[in-house]
């Protein structure tokens, strides 16, 4: 598992709303850390735009800042790349919109991830 501060500086996957990004921001400040894990690789996220975002924020408003300490994040990066050998791709021809594929059969599997 990692923190915040070890994956804060890698590059996500997609866009963000920043009216999702603040309404999870309010979430994690009122409840905790909920739900699955980011899910990351050494190359980028794999999962957790908006949530990485959320967590930006809450770094640099200083509100509940232990949740930036907490085992938030699982390292994909066997996972991810052994998919791409099999399939003769590269990271670049993932579709991070549908990640079934590349986690059926894995530990993945026990999180309801929405990207699924």
């Amino acid at each position: 598992m990692a923190t915040y501060f070890d994956i804060s500086s890698l590059p996500t996957v997609n866009k963000v709303d920043q009216n999702k990004v603040e309404e999870i921001k309010k979430s994690i400040v009122a409840n905790g850390w909920q739900g699955a894990p980011i899910l990351y690789t050494n190359l980028g996220l794999v999962t957790g735009s908006h949530r990485l975002a959320a967590l930006q924020e809450i770094e640099e408003t200083g509100e509940d800042d232990d949740v930036l300490f907490e085992n938030i994040a699982e390292d994909v990066t066997d996972i991810v790349n052994d998919y791409c050998e099999k399939n003769d791709m590269t990271w670049d021809e993932l579709d991070f919109s549908y990640l079934r594929e590349i986690f059926t059969g894995t530990w993945v599997e026990e999180y309801e991830i929405r990207e699924w």
